[in-house]
């Protein structure tokens, strides 16, 4: 694995966790904003991040697809 996927990936956890956090916090309180529906959205966009970073990681490493 090269070192900037391995930046990106550690990146993007990092990202992910901070965030799902955040969320487990609004809902808690049980907010319904705007916010939380942003946060939610973004969530989803960074694991789909996550795992086409992880498939191209796969398929560099394997020489073939993931």
């Amino acid at each position: 694995m090269t070192t900037g996927r391995r930046r990106e990936l550690v990146r993007l956890v990092e990202q992910i966790q901070t965030l799902t956090l955040e969320l487990q916090n609004l809902r808690q309180r049980e907010l319904e904003t705007r916010e939380v529906n942003a946060k939610e959205r973004t969530l989803e966009r960074l694991r789909w991040q996550l795992a086409a970073v992880a498939q191209r990681t796969a398929t560099d490493e394997l020489g073939n697809a993931a």
